[in-house]
């Protein structure tokens, strides 16, 4: 009986996927890729560094490298990885509960993600990780973030499908936060659209977590 109906389920997912076949192509994934439509609110207040602690590491060496001025993280979550890494140098988040991060850290820089604001900050390096997988258009993310006109450089991650040992490689993510989980090339493909890339590695295997080191086109 299991067997059948595991069968059974099978068969239902791949009928999604030829239909999901027909429509065009979206944000560089695969044609028949099964896009969420709706997202369960990912809540990250109280973590500090379980997810991304190399992406940040790997971004104040390189602005130490680059001598650059002034960080903005998108998506930043708790807060806490931005003020570990970059507290004494000038820094700012933008995210959904800015309340919240202004009660906890009052004195630090915190822009609401939904408005214009956090484009003037006068940041050379924006940090985005795992964050484009929980928008529900990448499109306009991408379009958002390249608008921060002061940014130089720019620091992406998000989870790498092909690491994901479910059989449902069509999507939807296994995690009911994401939307949707580009495979590495996808991602590649998809982010050249809008910066040049200068480096694209998985920089955490066991979190899945594939990160990208971009430059602005001017």
């Amino acid at each position: 009986m299991r067997r059948r109906l595991s069968l059974l389920r099978r068969m239902l997912y791949f009928s999604k996927v030829c239909l999901a076949w027909l429509r065009k192509p979206k944000y560089g994934l695969r044609r028949g890729y099964l896009h969420r439509t709706s997202v369960l609110h990912f809540d990250d207040r109280n973590n500090s560094d379980e997810f991304q602690k190399e992406v940040y590491a790997f971004a104040r060496a390189f602005y130490e490298e680059r001598q650059l001025q002034g960080v903005l993280d998108i998506g930043c979550g708790s807060g806490y990885k931005l003020l570990q890494y970059f507290g004494e140098l000038p820094c700012a988040g933008a995210e959904t509960d800015t309340e919240f991060l202004k009660q906890r850290y009052p004195d630090r820089i915190w822009f609401d993600v939904f408005g214009e604001a956090w484009k003037d900050f006068p940041a050379e390096m924006l940090i985005a990780a795992d964050v484009i997988e929980h928008v529900p258009d990448p499109e306009a993310f991408m379009r958002n973030l390249v608008a921060q006109h002061h940014v130089q450089w720019f620091i992406i991650s998000t989870p790498d499908r092909n690491l994901d040992p479910s059989p449902w490689t069509f999507g939807p993510p296994p995690n009911e936060c994401h939307y949707r989980e580009w495979s590495f090339k996808e991602f590649a493909g998809f982010i050249g659209k809008y910066l040049h890339m200068e480096q694209h590695y998985i920089s955490n295997a066991a979190q899945r977590t594939q990160m990208v080191l971009c430059k602005r086109r001017y």
